[in-house]
């Protein structure tokens, strides 16, 4: 994959909403005591929550509306 995907705006909500259920899952993993949480189940998470996060923010900067006469955030 390139380091620059465009991406589609229809699909931002449904990553937020992944994103979204990662960190429930994790806040409930870390919830357990130390000696029952799968550590294999809190890497995966986070590493996914961070590649998630990173494309919802990028696609949110790409689909952001500007003003056409001064260029700030509408």
């Amino acid at each position: 994959m390139s380091d620059n995907p465009k991406t589609l705006s229809g699909f931002l909500d449904i990553f937020e909403g992944r994103l979204n259920k990662l960190r429930d899952t994790l806040k409930k993993e870390l919830e357990k005591s130390k000696s029952e949480r799968c550590r294999t189940t809190i890497k995966s998470a986070l590493r996914d929550a961070k590649r998630l996060k990173k494309v919802v923010k990028q696609g949110r900067e790409e689909h952001k509306q500007n003003c056409p006469h001064c260029g700030g955030k509408i």
